[in-house]
């Protein structure tokens, strides 16, 4: 059970499960709450099988680099591994497609975006935008969760692109610094990540200036949040930008910390999207979706997240 825990990365799953809740509740959160545990479940099985399917592809370079990991140790075989991500992928869609057909359509083409980048686009210059496109379609699946008609895709509040956005271009930065992990980035790679990450708090900030609801407070005191969750990797990268530790490190505590894009854009869609209640009903949700990362940590101290 601990190599096949270790093939799907089980210290990531949870920041998964953050995005469907997340885009359930940005959206209205209208569907019946089966609908929710339905998406749960099928955000789980997509990053899961994602993984895996990320060890396949990487199987003769882990080979030489990380020997010990289940499939270049043997400890689980190809063809299981291979049975594993078709059933895990078909199961999600099943999964949502009885929760709403419009979110299995947005899984369908999630999945087509994970072959995607483990088969055609990792290792280019496309490849963290990539990974992006993957993790955007995961939250948008949790969004259409309350949608009966795909058109009702393009007529949401603005602040749900952005929320998208938001977490595209956050997980492109983490694939951007993960690329040379094992042997250790280069110090300009480093520095264009702290550029990004840097930017991406300003812009949060910007908005959260620039938009007047208490709310707006809230987004700024869950920014604070992240950056003291992060400070400790973040400033070890800064001191040892060369590192392999430093930026396994930095990568581990940016995935685990994923959850609070989430509540970002929660909160951001609290705004827009509930103005009658001034986003009342929302901020709740929102913050208790920070509950995501805590499985995350607890499990990181057992198994590698990257």
């Amino acid at each position: 059970m601990r190599h096949y825990l270790r093939l799907v990365r089980i210290p990531t799953v949870f920041s998964s499960l953050s995005n469907a809740y997340a885009g359930y509740w940005m959206t209205g959160a209208y569907a019946p709450w089966s609908s929710l545990g339905l998406g749960l479940v099928a955000a789980g099985l997509f990053v899961m099988a994602g993984m895996a399917l990320n060890d396949i592809a990487d199987v003769e370079a882990d080979r030489a680099e990380r020997p010990d990991r289940p499939l270049p140790s043997g400890a689980i075989s190809m063809s299981t591994a291979w049975s594993l991500v078709i059933g895990m992928f078909a199961l999600a869609l099943i999964l949502q497609w009885l929760a709403s057909p419009v979110s299995a359509f947005v899984g369908s083409l999630l999945v087509g975006a994970i072959f995607l980048y483990n088969f055609g686009l990792k290792g280019t210059a496309a490849g963290p935008l990539s990974m992006g496109l993957c993790r955007m379609l995961n939250l948008a699946a949790g969004m259409a969760l309350n949608f009966t008609s795909p058109k009702a895709t393009f007529v949401q509040p603005v602040p749900l692109y952005g929320a998208l956005i938001s977490l595209g271009f956050y997980v492109a930065l983490v694939t951007y610094l993960a690329r040379d992990e094992v042997q250790g980035n280069s110090i300009r790679r480093a520095r264009y990540f702290l550029i990004g990450m840097a930017a991406w708090f300003a812009a949060w900030s910007a908005w959260a200036v620039t938009h007047f609801s208490w709310l707006s407070l809230v987004v700024f005191l869950v920014l604070v949040f992240h950056a003291w969750l992060l400070s400790g990797a973040v400033g070890g990268l800064r001191r040892n930008p060369t590192s392999p530790q430093a930026t396994g490190r930095t990568v581990g505590a940016l995935l685990r910390t994923l959850p609070v894009t989430d509540t970002l854009g929660m909160l951001a869609a609290g705004v827009a999207f509930w103005p009658w209640r001034d986003g009342a009903f929302a901020w709740p949700w929102a913050l208790l979706g920070l509950a995501w990362m805590l499985p995350g940590r607890l499990l990181a101290r057992r198994f590698y997240s990257t």
